[in-house]
């Protein structure tokens, strides 16, 4: 087992040495003749022999470098220097037979310093270390050397501020970094942009118009290298915005004397605080009948109004700075309790004798379905039993209670049928259909019979009536 590690000791000793390819010397395969290679020359190279430039770093396994190396050469700065004997090389192009060969992991072993041109270029956060040898112009690479990332932080305070005043972007908590820029975007849309340094690393932004700024922040090294971590800050630019009323109505039909809710509480102010809200009540021709003013949430006003009509509800809210809102109105209804009734028809009474009837009275609705009529009338004869029958025509005095669920209702009730030698307490009973109806008037047809209380098995005694009413 012992024999077996110490074999596996040299084999990885000797093997990456044998790896190695030592470069003796230089000039016998040029990659470009040149008695006196110039900096210049070096982008001449380039740019000339593109193709088995090109040729030769994919062959290195370096192809993605083959774009910025031509690109950064142009500006990049070129020193000479020399390496000494015993210096690694990544790579070396050189040609033999006019095809661009590779040489990979090697070293140089000259007896002499090799003068060369250097020249470093900068590519996915790392920077590739060239040599070129001044004799035969082998473009070379010594080394990779790994970039520390830019790493962009962004402060940006307050996050809340009126328009016209300035907000900070702090970018001090960066790393690795000389340059930095800040997109201002309002809604999604780019607005402004501003820049930074790392010795100014505070800057402001002030906007002019209100809304909702998002600040996406990137920061650079000095090779230009970016920042790719997530740096975004926001702010609220508000202005001083008039507050916004809100009214709700419950219910918005009533009965006079029922209460209604005027309910304002969902009134705000963006920006502040309400300070109260009007409530404004104006008539059906737009006067002012009331108005009420509450100074504390959640501004609700109830009130019974006695006044029927159609009403409109008003409110308007004011804010910490005296600016007031638009108004807000709702309608309402407020219904009459009572109305006069008229009623008339055709009454049959089985001896048979017919009589048109003329009533009026008043009728009060204890709510919404409910109702008690109070009603007198004179019965004109109009059919005789017999020709020279001395009844009269007679007088009626009824108090119903009916029920209204839809258009149709239906009563119940007594009254007095008072004639000549016939005075008689009956009880009523009443079914009619609303045909016409608006907040002051009302129109119905209806089917009504009367029943005396005694001497009830007496045909003669039970009177029906179809007739129309009218209430107003």
């Amino acid at each position: 087992m012992k024999r077996f590690w110490v074999l596996a000791l040299v084999l990885a000793i000797v093997f990456p040495a044998m790896a190695t390819t030592k470069i003796m010397r230089l000039g016998p395969h040029p990659f470009y003749k040149s008695k006196h290679l110039t900096p210049e020359d070096l982008y001449k190279i380039a740019i000339d022999f593109a193709g088995d430039v090109k040729i030769g770093f994919e062959e290195a396994g370096y192809g993605d470098l083959y774009l910025p190396f031509l690109d950064q050469l142009k500006t990049a700065k070129v020193e000479e220097g020399e390496i000494q004997p015993g210096t690694h090389i990544e790579w070396m192009l050189f040609r033999k037979h006019r095809k661009v060969q590779v040489i990979k992991d090697a070293i140089w072993a000259g007896h002499k310093p090799m003068k060369v041109y250097k020249v470093t270029i900068y590519h996915d956060l790392k920077a590739y270390h060239f040599i070129v040898p001044l004799i035969c112009g082998n473009i070379s690479l010594q080394s990779v050397e790994e970039l520390p990332a830019p790493i962009c932080a962004l402060s940006v305070s307050p996050s809340r501020v009126e328009i016209n005043n300035p907000v900070t972007l702090d970018l001090c908590g960066s790393q690795n970094w000389v340059k930095g820029v800040v997109k201002v975007l309002k809604d999604g849309a780019e607005v402004a942009r501003v820049e930074a340094t790392s010795s100014n690393c505070r800057v402001s932004y002030t906007a002019t118009e209100p809304g909702n700024y998002s600040f996406n922040a990137t920061v650079y090294d000095q090779h230009g290298f970016a920042s790719s971590n997530g740096c975004t800050g926001s702010v609220e630019y508000w202005k001083n915005q008039p507050p916004v009323c809100d009214l709700k109505v419950s219910p918005t039909t009533v009965l006079a004397g029922e209460e209604i809710t005027l309910d304002a509480s969902g009134s705000s102010d963006p920006e502040g605080k309400l300070i109260g809200v009007k409530f404004i009540i104006k008539d059906e021709a737009g006067n002012v009948v009331e108005e009420k003013m509450i100074t504390e949430p959640p501004y609700v006003y109830k009130f019974k109004p006695t006044r029927a009509g159609s009403f409109m509800a008003v409110v308007v809210a004011e804010d910490d700075h005296h600016v007031t809102s638009a108004s807000c109105q709702k309608a309402y209804e407020v219904l009459k309790r009572g109305f006069f009734v008229v009623e008339s028809g055709i009454l049959s009474q089985s001896d048979p004798r017919l009589f048109v009837p003329l009533r009026i009275g008043y009728e009060y609705r204890v709510n919404y379905n409910y109702r008690v009529t109070g009603l007198v009338g004179y019965n004109f004869k109009v059919k005789k039993m017999y020709e020279d029958e001395d009844y009269g025509n007679p007088i009626t005095a009824d108090l119903l209670f009916s029920y209204h669920p839809t258009n149709y209702y239906f009563g119940v009730g007594v009254g007095a049928w008072i004639v000549s030698g016939d005075n008689k307490a009956d009880v009523i009973g009443k079914i009619g259909y609303g045909f016409y109806s608006t907040r002051t008037t009302e129109a119905s047809l209806f089917f009504e019979g009367r029943l005396p209380f005694a001497e009830s098995k007496k045909s003669g005694e039970v009177r029906l009536l179809f007739g129309i009413g009218v209430r107003f």
